[in-house]
């Protein structure tokens, strides 16, 4: 575990380092989506200020759950940016080269690309979150909560990753069906979190996990829930041994595209 870990971090430092030559491409990219998701948050912002707090839902609580969703989404599409590109992967038959590495296949996978625009997300998210504490205001307990709830949120949001993209092992062309199941996900995730009540709760909690993202999170730090922490943290275990076996087992469909190309 800890070599597989080792190779991770190696890979994700190399990376970056690749990324990081081409300076004003690199800061273009983390500087365009840094302000796109800031015109984001301000319609949120502008749509609480004229419909009033939804189920106890503020302004503040919007830019929390900003920020967690795009810690989560930029943390995993930056450093595991590999695992969007599996349909990529699959059907070029450039899979084949995982199989052949001795490294874990989906710690191979998920560390094979890097996303410079994704770092964005995740400045954007630190910095709606260090809002949120400041204005809410945190506790030391809070405080805690909110950065184990941080991993929490990143570990629900890479296993439904792996999940969604793990699809590209039972379709021809499955670009298109992998990007439709994560966006099932992580569009729920991005909503306003009053909206969810009663039947929609359960769903998008138990059976699609976006709620476990940012929505719960922010009313675990906000009301210092203890028992939906535990809920949460164990429901993000469940769904990354979940995540895991499903991509195991998609792994053995795989059937080798074998491109040979010959040129002089």
């Amino acid at each position: 575990m800890f070599r597989e870990l080792r190779f991770a971090l190696y890979a994700i430092k190399k990376n970056i380092a690749s990324s990081a030559e081409l300076r004003t491409s690199f800061l273009m990219n983390v500087i365009g989506m840094t302000i796109n998701n800031t015109a984001f948050i301000l319609l949120w912002i502008f749509f609480v200020h004229s419909v009033g707090v939804i189920h106890g839902w503020t302004a503040l609580d919007i830019i929390g759950l900003q920020g967690f969703a795009a810690l989560a989404y930029g943390v995993v599409l930056s450093v595991a940016m590999g695992i969007s590109k599996l349909p990529e992967y699959v059907s070029s038959g450039v899979f084949d080269r995982f199989l052949l590495s001795p490294k874990n296949v989906l710690v191979r996978v998920a560390t094979s690309a890097f996303s410079p625009s994704a770092v964005g997300d995740v400045i954007f998210g630190i910095a709606c979150l260090g809002i949120y504490a400041t204005f809410l205001p945190v506790n030391f307990e809070q405080a805690l909560l909110g950065l184990m709830l941080v991993i929490i949120s990143i570990l629900v949001f890479f296993s439904c990753a792996v999940i969604a993209f793990s699809v590209s092992f039972y379709f021809i062309d499955a670009q298109n069906v992998a990007n439709g199941i994560f966006e099932i996900f992580f569009t729920p995730a991005l909503f306003h979190g009053g909206a969810f009540q009663g039947v929609t709760r359960f769903v998008y909690t138990f059976l699609i996990p976006s709620l476990l993202i940012g929505t719960l999170p922010v009313e675990i730090v906000r009301d210092t829930s203890i028992s939906q922490f535990a809920l949460i943290g164990g429901l993000s275990v469940l769904w990354f041994v979940l995540s895991v076996k499903i991509f195991d087992r998609a792994v053995r469909k795989y059937e080798s595209a074998n491109y040979m190309t010959f040129g002089g």
